[in-house]
């Protein structure tokens, strides 16, 4: 009897597990088909040039808003600056118009 109970029990887990991976079978293709409608309709007509169009403006942005914040990359001019509106950390990115006018290499006419 013990054997038959065991076995019955193994029987039930098996179908069980079955059950399971087929349910995991059909959610997998549904997800599929659902991406796959959403990718169409993105795609498509006004929505899929707004939504390029967006995505694009949102990268822009995001990419001078990053650039803008290192300073090593672009120096603010002055206080007035978007450059400087933007930046995260406003105190050791502003180079004074004085510093600039001090180190400028001026122009001298070379005479022979």
């Amino acid at each position: 009897m013990e054997f038959s109970d065991k076995s019955n029990e193994s029987q039930q887990w098996i179908e069980a597990e079955q059950k399971r991976s087929q349910l995991r079978s059909q959610r997998s293709q549904q997800f599929k088909l659902n991406l796959i409608y959403f990718a169409r309709w993105i795609g498509s007509g006004w929505r899929g040039w707004l939504f390029y169009l967006g995505s694009f403006g949102i990268y822009i942005s995001l990419g001078f808003a990053l650039g803008v914040n290192f300073p090593s990359a672009i120096a603010c001019p002055n206080t007035k600056s978007y450059c400087y509106l933007l930046r995260l950390d406003k105190e050791t990115v502003v180079i004074p118009s004085n510093y600039i006018k001090q180190t400028s290499p001026k122009k001298s006419s070379r005479q022979r």
